[in-house]
């Protein structure tokens, strides 16, 4: 592989990234107003079931900032390596 081919592999990269992150993004706001909702409704609840739920969406919810920062690593990263290749 080129030196040409490998900007050409790490521009795409980039993109990848970035747009995956602008997706990431978009669904994470959804599924935070959808969690939102549904603690307003389940709030108070002692059903077993429900805790199990809550405690998913608490879970689910603790991953969405280290993912984010996955995205945006990866394009950083890239984008140095880029720039080192001139």
């Amino acid at each position: 592989m080129s030196v040409g081919e490998v900007k050409v592999a790490l521009r795409a990269a980039i993109e990848a990234a970035l747009h995956g992150r602008d997706v990431f993004d978009r669904a994470s706001a959804g599924a935070k107003a959808a969690s939102a909702a549904a603690e307003a409704i389940l709030n108070g609840s002692r059903d077993e079931d429900v805790r199990a739920v809550q405690q998913a969406l608490a879970a689910a919810s603790a991953e969405v900032e280290p993912t984010r920062r996955r995205f945006v690593n990866t394009a950083e990263r890239a984008t140095r390596y880029l720039n080192q290749l001139g």
